[in-house]
């Protein structure tokens, strides 16, 4: 099974394992990394909280359990940010659409034997070869990825959001505090995206044109942050190597981890007690 980060949508901040939330919905799932999504999601206010995916490990003496975190943050700033990240990659696949096609590149003449000896004779200067022309970059699907991501959560709204990193952590760690540093670090990451959001230019236009370049060739941060981010159809192409930093569009309620909400918590610990 691969390790995977999960994306919730709650409706507090644990401050334990048993603080339950009334309200909580899966969102995302992704193995081996956590997507840009998910930080941008998370850029509100990230703070450390208590995990809800496990009270410790299972070799634990139950009264030295290792104390695992996840992160927390209100749901509403960073769908804001999703929601103007969306605009600006909207806006620019529209100007990606309305522009003129490249004009084939005019063939070279050939080379007159006097030229051909001229150059094996003269000094020349080095150049690299002209790239190919490559086809226009598939955008079928992403603009209908961005449509549902708005959808689904605007369906699955709630006051907090709730990442859970941990399977992610224990690949290369299992000290406490070693676990806590991987959490704040993920925190400084999520901070970072949602700074990279509002350095853009208020012109969605601009904007587009900023975020582009920034995919594509590496900036000072914050915009750093961008680079790498494909915007088309293979956005999320992590197992083919089309990139190596998902967006993360992929949305569903049902998770590996399906947390239980309080009622179900204090069900649960009831039947338990009772056996």
């Amino acid at each position: 099974m691969a390790n995977r980060s999960y994306l919730y949508s709650v409706s507090n901040r644990p401050g334990a394992y048993a603080d339950r939330p009334e309200t909580i919905s899966g969102l995302s799932e992704w193995p081996y990394d956590v997507p840009f999504m998910y930080r941008l999601l998370m850029s509100g206010d990230p703070q450390l909280c208590a995990s809800l995916v496990s009270d410790g490990f299972d070799d634990d003496e139950p009264e030295h359990k290792v104390r695992l975190h996840a992160i927390s943050s209100s749901f509403d700033p960073g769908f804001e940010r999703v929601r103007r990240f969306i605009d600006i990659v909207r806006s620019l696949l529209a100007a990606q659409a309305s522009a003129p096609e490249p004009q084939p590149a005019v063939s070279a003449q050939p080379v007159s034997f006097l030229g051909r000896l001229k150059r094996l004779v003269s000094p020349q200067t080095e150049t690299a070869p002209a790239e190919p022309a490559s086809a226009s970059t598939a955008l079928v699907h992403l603009p209908i990825w961005l449509d549902e991501t708005i959808a689904f959560l605007e369906a699955h709204r709630d006051r907090y959001l709730l990442l859970e990193t941990i399977e992610l952590d224990t690949m290369s760690e299992s000290d406490e505090a070693a676990l806590r540093a991987c959490v704040e670090q993920e925190i400084a990451r999520c901070l970072r995206v949602g700074a990279a959001i509002d350095a853009l230019p208020a012109d969605i236009a601009e904007a587009g044109r900023q975020l582009k370049q920034a995919t594509m060739q590496k900036r000072a941060a914050p915009l750093d942050a961008f680079f790498g981010l494909r915007l088309d159809d293979d956005c999320d192409s992590t197992r083919t190597g089309a990139t190596e930093h998902p967006l993360g569009l992929q949305w569903s309620e049902v998770l590996y981890f399906s947390l239980w909400n309080r009622a179900e918590f204090e069900a649960e610990r009831g039947q338990s007690a009772s056996q």
